[in-house]
C-alpha cells in the first residue's frame, strides 16, 4: 500500500479525537447510526448499521472510502514519511533516538504485512510496504501528509502523566529512573523536548521540500474551532488530481460525538480507556490535577522555545490557548 495518507501526531496530541472524529464522520457517510450515550439520540439513518465502540481499536489504519477519495488513512504517531531521504540535512539527527517506544510506528520494527486496520469490512489486518511509502512523497505529487501538535509544554505533561501511569514498567522510567524521580524539569530538556523536535522537524523539512504535499496543524486551533479547521485537515489529505473540495455535512455531528464527556461515556462502556493502557478509567486528563509547569514558573515557556529554536524548530508555528 503506497497511495496511503498520513495524519500523524505528535503523542497527546488529540490522537484519539481525530481517530473518533474520522471514524464516527465514515460511518455516518456510510448510511450507518451512532446512538448518542449521553443523550439517546440517534445520529445518521436510523435504520442503519450502528457504530459499535468494541470494534475500534485504534488502528492506525481505517478504512475511509465513506467520505475520503482513498481507501485508508492512517492516524497516528510518525516521522514524516520520506524524511530519510534528506535527514542528513539536520545534522544533528543521526546523534538521537526517541526517548520511548510510540514515537515512529513505521520504523518501529513491526510486522508490516499485517498492519492493524479499523473498519474495513471486517478485515483487520493489511500489508503496507514502508520502503514505498518512505519513497511515495518524491514519487507522487498526490501523496499527502499532516501533522497534529500540541505546544510543548503541555504536550510534555500530558506524556509525563501519561507514561508515568503506564502499565508496562518500563514506560514509567526515564534513564533507569522512574519518573517521579527524574522531575518534570529534567524530563522536558532530556527527553520530551528532544523528541517533540525529532518528529516536528521531519514534517518541517519535507513541508519545504515538498510544498503543499505536507501539512502542520496546531492541536490548539484544532480544538478551538474543530469545525474550520476539519474540513481543511480532511480536503488536504484527501487532495487528489483535481483538488476539488469537498464539505462535509455529517462532520459537525461527528465532531459533537467526539466531545470529551462523550468519550468518557464510551471508556465506561468499554470498561477501559480507549487506548487500553487504563482499566476502568480514561485516557483522558481529568481537570484540577496540580499543573506540573506552572510550579516550575513562567520563564519555562520561553526556555523551551529558545531549546527548539536552537534544533532548528520554527517555533512561530506552536500556539499556546488563549
Amino acid at each position: 500500500m503506497m497511495n496511503l495518507p498520513i495524519l500523524a501526531t505528535i503523542p497527546r496530541s488529540g490522537t484519539w479525537f481525530l481517530r473518533l472524529v474520522v471514524s464516527f464522520l465514515c460511518c455516518l457517510d456510510g448510511g450507518g447510526a451512532v446512538a448518542d450515550r449521553l443523550t439517546g439520540e440517534i445520529h445518521g439513518n436510523r435504520s442503519g448499521k450502528r457504530f459499535d465502540i468494541r470494534q475500534m481499536h485504534g488502528g492506525p489504519l481505517f478504512g475511509v472510502g465513506a467520505s475520503l477519495p482513498v481507501e485508508h488513512l492512517f492516524i497516528g504517531h510518525a516521522v514524516c514519511p520520506g524524511f530519510s531521504a534528506v535527514a542528513h540535512k539536520v545534522d544533528w539527527w543521526a546523534r538521537g533516538d526517541f526517548h520511548a517506544p510510540g514515537f515512529d510506528y513505521f520504523h518501529a520494527g513491526l510486522n508490516y504485512a499485517y498492519t492493524p486496520v479499523d473498519f474495513d469490512a471486517g478485515r483487520r489486518y493489511l500489508p503496507v510496504d514502508v520502503a514505498a511509502l518512505d519513497a511515495a512523497p518524491w514519487a507522487d505529487r498526490d501523496h499527502r501528509t499532516a501533522l497534529v501538535y500540541r505546544n510543548p509544554i503541555d504536550q510534555a505533561e500530558s506524556h509525563y502523566h501519561f507514561l508515568g501511569a503506564h502499565i508496562d514498567p518500563a514506560m514509567r522510567s526515564f534513564q533507569g529512573q522512574p519518573l517521579g524521580e527524574v522531575g518534570f524539569r529534567r524530563f522536558l530538556f532530556e527527553a520530551a523536548l528532544p523528541a517533540y523536535a525529532r518528529q516536528f522537524i521531519s514534517f518541517q523539512r519535507m513541508a519545504a521540500e515538498r510544498p503543499g504535499q505536507v501539512a502542520l496543524v496546531a492541536y490548539e486551533h484544532l480544538t478551538a474551532n474543530p469545525e474550520r479547521v476539519m474540513p481543511e485537515l480532511l480536503n488536504h489529505l484527501g487532495a487528489l488530481g483535481d483538488n476539488s473540495r469537498r464539505t462535509w455535512p455529517l462532520l459537525p455531528q461527528a465532531i459533537h460525538l467526539a466531545r470529551k464527556e462523550h468519550v468518557r461515556a464510551l471508556e465506561k462502556e468499554l470498561g477501559h480507556s480507549l487506548d487500553g493502557e487504563r482499566p476502568g478509567d480514561s485516557h483522558l486528563r481529568r481537570n484540577g490535577a496540580p499543573e506540573l509547569a506552572e510550579q516550575l514558573g513562567p520563564g519555562l515557556r520561553n526556555e523551551a522555545l529558545d531549546y527548539l529554536a536552537s534544533m532548528g524548530v520554527d517555533t512561530g508555528r506552536i500556539a499556546f490557548a488563549a
